[in-house]
């Protein structure tokens, strides 16, 4: 599950880096679909974290992007974003946050683009490779992130999403219980929707 965590957290950073102001590396304007639609991307290497190593989620850009956008304050990011490289074959992008510098480079391979994320930080220094491959448009209802149901991840992710109960797990809950129980609810569904 923490394997998981970490690729949703590096894809999150390179979308929210897209969804900041910053302009559009040339290397979308030439690919299918720019940088919008579904994308496979498949864990090539991630230090660290050898279970990651061949996992292959699905990412809806669109929503990835739209749920970056609403997650972040109005006002100024704290991150700050530069664009160091933009060819038609290639781009680098270099992020720096309060704890966390990363730098993200993607580089075109035929139908598909490589990325590689280095970042140093609190947790040392990490790397991860993935190859992301455009398969079309979104698809009508779909999630952000959606792993392959027969999938390791998503039979321990059903197996806790079966455990939750929220009236047990906000029974200590004095004020609010309710608002507590919907948030147990939603992040039951939301856990199950991601591997249907």
């Amino acid at each position: 599950m923490k394997s998981t965590v970490s690729v949703f957290a590096a894809l999150a950073l390179a979308t929210s880096a897209f969804a900041q102001d910053m302009p559009v590396p040339k290397m979308f304007k030439g690919m299918q679909g720019g940088q919008k639609g579904q994308w496979q991307m498949e864990v090539l290497e991630a230090s660290g974290r050898p279970k990651a190593r061949g996992m292959t989620v699905t990412v809806c850009t669109d929503n990835l992007m739209n749920q970056a956008g609403k997650d972040r304050p109005k006002s100024e990011s704290s991150c700050k974003h530069k664009l160091l490289k933009d060819t038609a074959d290639e781009a680098v992008v270099e992020s720096e946050c309060k704890e966390r510098k990363s730098t993200i480079t993607m580089k075109r391979d035929g139908k598909s683009m490589l990325m590689t994320m280095e970042s140093t930080g609190p947790k040392g220094p990490q790397t991860m490779k993935m190859r992301y491959t455009h398969l079309g448009p979104c698809r009508e209802g779909q999630g952000a992130v959606s792993l392959d149901k027969d999938s390791e991840q998503c039979k321990k992710m059903r197996e806790r999403a079966a455990k939750m109960d929220p009236a047990k797990q906000c029974a200590r809950q004095k004020s609010d219980r309710e608002a507590c129980e919907q948030k147990i609810r939603d992040a039951a569904a939301q856990m199950q929707a991601m591997c249907s």
